[in-house]
């Protein structure tokens, strides 16, 4: 039983500056990603605090780096609270502290039980308890350790099986393999890490040539993707509605000779339309006489007891401007689409005016442009939780859209953060994926989650890209977390081990 609490290198005050040290790094490789490299060792303060400490130390000191990390990696919610909820710069902060607070939990329980647990053959105790946690932690910001990688293609490769858990599992392992070679001088835990991040790039140069054979033989479609870059400022004042949309026409007109299908970004139309009208009067339609299919986001209405809901909504225009097809968006953001409690507390209301009144969509639905091209639509947050990719892949979609405006995150971290996560989506189902955003990133993704093609934050413009329509179902679009529930289950083998040897 171990009851000391050693502080690292003999002095408790270094401690929680190791701690601090370790979610700074942590945070600055989710702001920048060309710092890929940290998390690679960026783990081992972690590691370091939660030797020889008593499990409430190492959690709370494990809470500290969670706080710093996460406060450097998300500092543009206190933007969003302003921008999106119309909240106080005062108010946005008190709020800021909430989500942070909650994130960090998620570094303070890893710290703490991996010192309840204590050490494990091959210096296995770390990763298993990350990828556990990583797995059942409950988070609005499902962030892993692995999206600080997602420029390194060959290592996502793992996606398709288990999502990015075995590559968080795997960066762990060798930050664990650094702390015993330096603490213990052994050599196991860096022949288990060394041989797991061989299999990973092994299995990453397989599955990237099989799979782009796989993309050469099937069928392309020419897409179009505008970003219109339309200001918050400018999307909200009617008076600017109808020069929105001709920036738009206007875009999608010098591409359209190139392509098979136009896209436009999330709630381009803002005047609403009318759910399940083929024909829309020509002064409501955003685009009448489109040259090509489109697909586009909009708000969209239904007539309900008492008024009408509204709907985040994506539809799909033929060339003779009818609506044929729609999704409505599923899973909405609190503080932006919906109020948390305003149903049961009007009077929130009156601290966050400009949060919408959504209504969540009912199922998810494939959308089909042509008789070939099948699109399984996110709309924003949608992209960056596994479950709607599957759910439309599952559905018979051959491509992947997702139609965002990250515009009310400004100049910040967040647009890249956004890609980081939803890059995974394309590996996991194995389809190509379009990102159609109103002021960037607006990205085409390829299925080894190799982005093709992207246009900058904050410009108008457009974008042709040439992709493949892919067929078939993954072993993860199957079977979901099974991987890292079998890893989890792992952990739990252990504790209850360490919990019988302790009684």
């Amino acid at each position: 039983m171990r009851t000391t609490d050693r502080a690292v290198g003999g002095q408790r005050r270094i401690a929680p500056l190791a701690a601090a040290l370790g979610g700074l790094a942590l945070g600055a490789s989710f702001v920048d990603f060309r710092l890929w490299a940290l998390p690679w060792i960026a783990v081992t303060p972690l590691l370091a605090i939660a030797d020889r400490r008593t499990p409430d130390r190492a959690f709370r000191l494990g809470w500290l780096a969670g706080m710093v990390g996460i406060a450097v990696a998300f500092a543009w919610l206190v933007h969003a609270f302003q921008v999106f909820g119309g909240f106080p710069l005062p108010v946005a902060l008190v709020l800021f502290v909430v989500p942070v607070a909650w994130m960090a939990l998620q570094i303070g329980i890893f710290t703490g039980l991996l010192a309840w647990l204590g050490p494990l053959p091959f210096g296995l105790a770390a990763p298993l308890t990350w990828v556990t946690v990583e797995l059942v932690f409950p988070t609005l910001f499902p962030w892993r350790l692995a999206h600080t990688q997602y420029r390194l293609v060959t290592l996502l490769q793992s996606g398709d099986l288990a999502g990015p858990s075995v590559l968080s599992f795997a960066i762990v392992w060798v930050n664990a393999a650094v702390v015993a070679a330096v603490r213990d001088r052994a050599v196991a835990p860096a022949v288990g890490a060394a041989a797991v991040v061989a299999m990973l790039l092994g299995y990453g140069h397989h599955r990237l040539d099989a799979v782009e054979a796989a993309r050469r033989a099937a069928a392309p479609v020419r897409v179009g993707i505008v970003q219109g870059n339309v200001s918050i400022e400018r999307k909200g004042d009617r008076s600017f509605f109808h020069r929105n949309l001709e920036d738009y026409r206007r875009l999608s007109e010098r591409i359209a000779g190139d392509v098979d299908v136009l896209i436009w970004p999330e709630t381009v139309a803002q005047q609403a339309l009318p759910i399940g009208v083929r024909v829309v009067r020509r002064d409501m339609h955003p685009y009448p006489d489109p040259p090509r299919p489109l697909v586009f986001g909009g708000l969209g209405y239904a007539p309900a007891p008492g008024g009408r809901r509204l709907y985040n909504s994506a539809f799909v225009a033929n060339t003779a401007g009818e609506i044929v097809d729609r999704y409505d968006k599923r899973i909405l953001v609190p503080f932006g689409e919906y109020l948390p409690l305003a149903d049961r507390f009007p009077w929130l209301r009156d601290l966050s005016p400009a949060t919408g009144h959504f209504t969540p969509g009912a199922d998810t639905n494939v959308l089909r442009v042509t008789d070939d091209v099948r699109i399984g639509p996110l709309i924003c947050y949608e992209d960056v939780v596994p479950e709607p990719a599957r759910a439309a892949v599952q559905r018979g979609a051959n491509l992947l859209v997702n139609l965002t405006n990250d515009a009310w995150y400004g100049a910040t971290a967040e647009p890249y953060q956004h890609q980081a996560l939803a890059v995974w989506r394309a590996v996991e189902e194995r389809r190509d994926f379009v990102r159609s955003t109103n002021t960037g990133l607006t990205t085409a993704i390829t299925a080894t989650g190799a982005v093709v093609a992207e246009l900058p934050i904050f410009v108008a413009d457009a974008v042709t890209v040439e992709l493949r329509l892919l067929d078939g179902v993954t072993f993860y679009a199957r079977h979901g977390a099974l991987v890292p529930t079998v890893l989890a289950l792992g952990w739990v083998a252990a504790a209850v081990r360490r919990f019988a040897r302790h009684r």
